[in-house]
Parts: C-alpha cells; sequence; structure tokens
C-alpha cells in the first residue's frame, strides 16, 4: 500500500475552527468524518466525489458524495473492498483508492488491503485469507442520474463481490428504487514474486492501485508499489504496461538509506494529450527528489515538468489569463523524517520560483478544483477532513 511508502504523521491534529490567511487566501476545514481518504474528484449537481479506504472492520471502503456549498456528506456507496494492512508498519486500513469521472460512469480502484503482509523488513507475503475477492482490482460504477442528490445510499454485499469476481455484474437497488451497476473491469495480480536471496526466496511485492485517469477507450492506473503505469482496455479489461518509472539516487547514501530511492507513483491527472504524475519517491525521502512528471499519451514519452519537491502527492494545472498553463502541487509532508505536516505550493511556469499557499496541511492525498469559484479542495487522509481553499 502507498502508506508503506510514507510514514504516518506524529502530529496533534486540530479539527476544530482551523483557519488562517496566507496571501489573501482564506483556508477552512470544510468537511469531517471521512473514513481516511484518498481521492477527491468535482462531480455533478455542485458536488464532490471522495473515496474512502474504510475503518478497521473489513469490507468498509466507500464512496461519498460531499455538497461544494455546504460541505454536508452523504454515503453514495458502501461496501467496497477493504482490509487491515500492516504493510506500511503498525496496522491500518487500506480499501478504496482512486476515482475517476466520464459521464455517469465513474471507475473506482482498490487497494491490496490485507491480501499481502509484512513479513520481516523489507519482507512481504501473501495474505493468510483476504476479507475480499477483488482487492487490487478496477470497478465500472454506472450511476443513477441525479445520483448526487439521492436520499438514500447503495451497499455492496460480500456476496456481490464474490459474484464480481466470478465475471458477473452486479445491480444495487437503494431505498427510493434507484439503481446503480458494478462491473469487474479488471482484477489486478495481488502481488508478484520478488526472491530475496538466499534467505527468502518467496518473498512477494504487493501491488498497490492507487490513482486512475480516463482517456478513449482505456483506463490508465498509477500503481504505488510497482513504480509504474498500467493501461487497461475499459471493455475487455486487458492490461498492459504503459510506462515505468526507475528508482533515483539517494543523496543521502552514506548517511540514511541505500543508494537508490523508488519513484513512487501515486495520483495521475490528464491534460490534453499528455498525463501529469507526481513521484513521491520512497524512503528516506530526500530533499528535492520527488517530482511532477510529463507522460506523452501518445508513445509514453516521459519528461520531468517540475523538479525540487518533497513526497509530491498532487498536481493541478491551471491556465492563467493569458493562456500560459500555472500548476499547484501538494506535497504529503515538507520533512517527512522530521514529521512535518504538508504544504500547497503554486507555480506560475514549471520552472518558476514557488509560492506556499497553505504551509500547513495533515497528511494531504488529493485536490481538485471547482472552476467557477477558483476553490480547491484538499483531502487529508489521517484526520479524515476535507479542507477548502478560497480565493479571493
Amino acid at each position: 500500500m502507498l502508506t508503506k511508502k510514507i510514514s504516518r504523521l506524529g502530529l496533534v491534529i486540530l479539527l476544530g475552527s482551523l483557519a488562517f490567511e496566507f496571501h489573501a487566501q482564506t483556508t477552512s476545514v470544510f468537511t469531517t468524518g471521512l473514513n481516511h481518504p484518498t481521492k477527491v474528484i468535482t462531480s455533478a449537481d455542485n458536488s464532490l466525489l471522495v473515496s474512502e479506504s474504510g475503518t478497521m472492520t473489513p469490507n468498509t471502503g466507500r464512496i461519498s458524495i460531499v455538497d461544494r456549498t455546504s460541505g454536508a456528506r452523504h454515503t453514495l456507496i458502501s461496501g467496497l473492498p477493504s482490509g487491515v494492512s500492516n504493510l506500511g508498519g503498525p496496522p491500518d486500513t487500506d480499501g478504496t483508492t482512486g476515482i475517476c469521472l466520464q459521464g455517469r460512469m465513474l471507475y473506482v480502484t482498490n487497494g491490496i488491503g490485507d491480501g499481502a503482509r509484512n513479513v520481516g523488513p523489507g519482507l512481504e507475503a501473501p495474505g493468510l485469507s483476504p476479507s475480499s475477492p477483488i482487492f487490487d482490482s478496477i470497478l465500472e460504477l454506472t450511476l443513477p442520474g441525479g445520483y448526487a442528490t439521492l436520499d438514500s445510499s447503495f451497499a455492496l454485499s460480500l456476496a456481490d463481490q464474490n459474484t464480481l469476481a466470478g465475471g458477473t455484474s452486479v445491480v444495487l437497488t437503494n431505498s427510493e428504487g434507484k439503481q446503480l451497476t458494478v462491473r469487474l473491469v479488471a482484477d489486478l495480480p495481488d502481488y508478484r514474486s520478488e526472491p530475496r536471496l538466499p534467505l527468502n526466496p518467496d518473498n512477494v511485492r504487493a501491488s498497490h492501485l492507487f490513482g486512475c485517469e480516463i482517456y478513449q477507450k482505456d483506463l490508465y492506473v498509477a500503481n504505488a508499489a510497482f513504480n509504474l503505469v498500467h493501461r487497461v482496455n475499459i471493455a475487455s479489461g486487458e492490461t498492459t504496461t504503459f510506462v515505468t518509472f526507475p528508482s533515483k539516487v539517494n543523496p543521502l547514501f552514506g548517511t540514511i538509506g541505500g543508494p537508490f530511492v523508488e519513484a513512487v507513483p501515486d495520483n495521475i491527472h490528464r491534460v490534453g494529450n499528455q498525463l501529469l504524475i507526481p513521484l513521491l519517491t520512497g524512503f528516506p525521502f530526500a530533499p528535492g527528489v520527488a517530482e511532477i512528471q510529463a507522460v506523452s499519451l501518445k508513445d509514453a514519452a516521459n519528461q520531468t515538468l517540475i523538479p525540487g519537491l518533497r513526497s509530491a502527492i498532487d498536481v493541478l494545472q491551471v491556465e492563467t489569463d493569458g493562456g500560459a498553463p500555472s500548476f499547484y502541487t501538494l506535497e504529503f509532508s515538507s520533512n517527512q523524517l522530521a514529521g512535518s505536516p504538508g504544504r500547497m505550493k503554486f507555480f506560475s511556469s514549471p520552472d518558476a520560483t514557488p509560492e506556499v499557499v497553505v504551509p500547513v496541511l495533515i497528511s494531504p492525498t488529493s485536490m481538485t478544483r471547482d472552476d467557477s469559484t477558483g476553490d480547491i479542495y484538499v483531502i487529508n487522509i489521517f484526520p479524515g477532513t476535507i479542507t477548502r481553499v478560497q480565493f479571493p
């Protein structure tokens, strides 16, 4: 899971009326009570869709709808795959991760849950009894009309998950008589063999799908554990590797960590004919190693767009008045080894000196922008909140 690469921050979280001014932006807690939120996107009827990896109870992943004006939350669908994982250290929940929307078709990626387990420093093994048959999968949800304003939610059962694993779609009905269809697009392997010879020949590396994007007939899915992006045909589920990100040189080698650090792609956004992908990078989370990559959808050629970041977790491209692109970046932490909070930066161009827009965010993982107001909504995984950043 991604928290294998990012440490839980040992911080005191203030949830009350946290607000502050910075360069005329107003930042405030907008929504609370989310269960380990991982991704946020804008959707119909002035709403947000938020994926949540769930509680410590298995199969409590869910998708919530949040009103963009009031911050009120209600459940769209519950019962999605999740499980208690110890891959990142202490037991933590892992379930629903990436979401991407095209019309009323919502695509959902699921994490590894308890499909794999930690058996020693840097060592992994298959899960003993996975809570879900469809961990590390991609689901297609056909949403009903007016889904953002429904008064009741949908629930997926474990029996439904088994039906999906068998290749049959499931039709869910809520108390209003509305229907939502769930189809399994692809069920990827939970792990791959990664022997550690000579002592651990059966070692595996757990997969972890963490973000998705749509282009034409395919999904592009970031795998944070395998350091690559899958291309998945929506109709057939055929899956290929679109681009792989090599490890980077560790500038702190000799002081802490090994000679290389892994890339760790987490979010993914399509802008025109390219994908923007933040690379968080792994331990020891050295300064300046994380970056934003631009990957061509035509030939998968990739290059660094914005270098010099720390624990990069998301990026947004916006257009300035002159039409040139500018960027907001999100960092999970400004210094993970020191337990520092995350932050949001603004780049007027990829090579410009950044401005820190929000200096304190508690474990942020994803952001989205309301283009009609300019407000940016940031989700924070461990406090289970949404932060709204308002601009004059």
